[in-house]
């Protein structure tokens, strides 16, 4: 070989050796790039990797940490080792069908660690594909993002539940309503709205105390979830107010009411039982209205306002009990609605007036009158308190409609006295709790008296037990200042409601009325005589006088004379009448 041959080949040898070396040097710095990667990659995403089975074959250490397994222990197991429960078998079908096809997979799961503890991850997983296009190992790439969905949770429970009881708020029920609505045109699918409030719950927290109450509510709003059973909404109104909304009751409109009237008695009975709280056995019943409704009402709106007339019908009935919206309740209600704009003139238009009905001692003589107010409709004709003082009670009307009243019977004791015949008559006036619970109820009377110049030991306000469910300390305090006045007081309908005996030995009172549904029945009726006579001794023995009213016949008189009550007041002794035609009673026709 040529000498200059030679030394070219030795020249190449070294360009090659330099170029090889170079290359290493490339490949070495990639190499290293490539670990800093990997490490930075080990330092924020979670990693396995599976094989074509789905077995796991590889894992990294945040992979460990996260799940609180081993890595001995993770090895040649499934992902179904970290099962959480919460999605169900069709998720994780859906989710293998995408890879085993080659399709890379994102989604969110939750996942159980080994201590049990949840876990949510935003996961990646990728299938890599072998020759025959089959994938024959996934590499799972997941990010933790526990934080985020409890943040999340704990939004969408302030946005959507009550933080009270925990139940679903207004806002999600009306939303599911409407969803109802939206997804059945054309189904005839019924459901059925159901809206409840719990009996005098504002006398249960006056007494007791709002804390007492709020636990009462929570309760109350376990006992109504223990009574859904899947198709159900439950949820928190507002105040004591609560509201059941029921889906899928089928095709059958008097199925589907059977269906929704049992669940509402349900839910009555379950309320009336007793609640324990802080040691104490608290009562309490709760009034129902429902409405079933179809695809064809398609109105949310005006479903709750068909339940809340059902609610308020229950009400009125007597509370405890359930009320189904019908077309003659809307009827009803359209009417008192109207009713109620008409009676925020009447008083302006003096469209009120007084009728006076008799009472009488035992011997039929004339001892006083209770004072009565009617209401002189311009359309309606002659309306009588049972038609209009709920309303005047709702509006606020009940206040200045009871100073009215108040006055006109002080100025008709002033006219009575300048008679002989009539200037010893005693004169009795209905207050409502209402307007004995305003503030300035004491300050209204002794202005009354001093304007009218009656003479205050004539004048009879008649309070019902209801007055007495709230604050009793701070009303025997008012009672007493009434009494100051030289005013007497009686208690109406005694017997049905909530008098405690404890509180009824101190009422500054002058009078028991006995309540007509107790006269009712007498003499026949074994139970009214016992409640009776139990209730004139009582009385007496408090040094107190005994009014029985609505005595019909001349048997319940004659009886309850027997039973040694003092005065007597119905239909049978004499109808409230014009105060010309009332004053002029001749015992001699009965």
């Amino acid at each position: 070989m040529p000498k200059s041959s030679s030394i070219k080949n030795i020249c190449l040898y070294h360009q090659d050796l330099d170029s090889l070396n170079d290359n290493e040097g490339g490949l070495v710095e990639a190499l290293k790039e490539l670990n800093d990667l990997k490490i930075a990659f080990d330092q924020h995403a979670i990693v396995s990797i599976a094989d074509a089975d789905g077995l796991i074959i590889c894992c990294n250490d945040l992979f460990c940490q996260m799940t609180q397994y081993s890595r001995e222990e993770l090895l040649g197991q499934t992902h179904h080792i970290l099962n959480s429960g919460y999605h169900s078998d069709a998720f994780f079908q859906e989710l293998w069908k995408d890879i085993s096809s080659g399709k890379v997979w994102r989604g969110e799961i939750c996942n159980r660690a080994k201590n049990g503890e949840l876990y949510w991850v935003e996961a990646t997983i990728v299938p890599f594909l072998g020759n025959d296009g089959k994938p024959v190992k996934y590499i799972a790439i997941r990010t933790d993002i526990t934080q985020r969905r409890l943040a999340e949770s704990r939004i969408y429970q302030l946005a959507w539940h009550d933080s009270l009881t925990g139940l679903l708020n207004r806002e999600f029920l009306f939303k599911e309503l409407a969803k109802t609505i939206d997804d059945s045109p054309g189904s005839h699918e019924y459901g059925a709205l159901i809206l409840l409030d719990i009996d005098h719950f504002k006398d249960i927290n006056d007494l007791m105390g709002h804390d007492l109450g709020d636990k009462l509510l929570r309760q109350v709003g376990q006992r109504l979830q223990s009574l859904a059973h899947g198709n159900e909404v439950v949820s928190r109104f507002g105040g004591d107010e609560f509201m059941i909304l029921v889906t899928e009751l089928g095709s059958d409109s008097q199925s589907a009411l059977d269906q929704a009237v049992n669940l509402a008695e349900q839910i009555r009975l379950a309320l009336g039982a007793t609640f324990y709280i802080n040691g104490l056995q608290i009562h309490c019943t709760c009034s129902i209205g429902l409405v079933v409704f179809d695809d064809a009402n398609n109105n949310k709106t005006e479903l709750v306002k068909h339940a809340d007339m059902a609610l308020y019908r229950a009400k009125e009935q007597g509370r405890n009990r359930v009320s189904v919206f019908d077309k003659q309740l809307q009827n009803q209600v359209l009417n008192r609605s109207i009713l109620r704009q008409d009676l925020q003139q009447a008083l302006r238009n003096k469209e009120f007036y007084v009728h006076y009905q008799v009472v009488v001692d035992k011997t039929l003589s004339p001892r006083g009158f209770e004072a009565l107010v009617r209401w002189q409709h311009p359309t309606r004709g002659t309306l009588g308190p049972a038609d209009f003082i709920c309303l005047a009670e709702e509006n606020g009307l009940i206040i200045p409609l009871g100073q009215w009243v108040l006055e006109t019977a002080c100025k008709q004791l002033v006219e009575w006295s300048k008679d002989s015949s009539t200037a010893s008559l005693l004169l009795s006036v209905n207050v409502s709790a209402m307007q004995f619970a305003d503030s300035r109820f004491v300050t209204s009377v002794r202005r009354i008296l001093q304007r009218t110049g009656v003479n205050p030991s004539l004048l009879r306000l008649e309070l019902t037990e209801s007055v007495f469910l709230s604050d009793v300390e701070k009303n025997i305090l008012k009672m007493n200042e009434i009494k100051e006045l030289g005013v007497q007081v009686a208690l109406d309908d005694f017997g049905t409601g909530y008098s405690s005996l404890q509180y009824l030995k101190r009422l500054p009172l002058d009078l028991l009325k006995l309540d007509s549904s107790f006269v009712r029945g007498l003499p026949e009726n074994s139970e009214d005589v016992a409640i009776t006579t139990t209730i004139i001794a009582l009385a007496h023995s408090l040094g107190l006088r005994v009014v029985a009213e609505g005595v019909e016949t001349e048997a319940q008189f004659n009886h309850l004379v027997e039973l040694g009550c003092d005065l007597f007041q119905g239909y049978w002794l004499g109808r409230p009448l014009s105060v010309q035609n009332a004053v002029v009673f001749n015992p001699t026709s009965l």
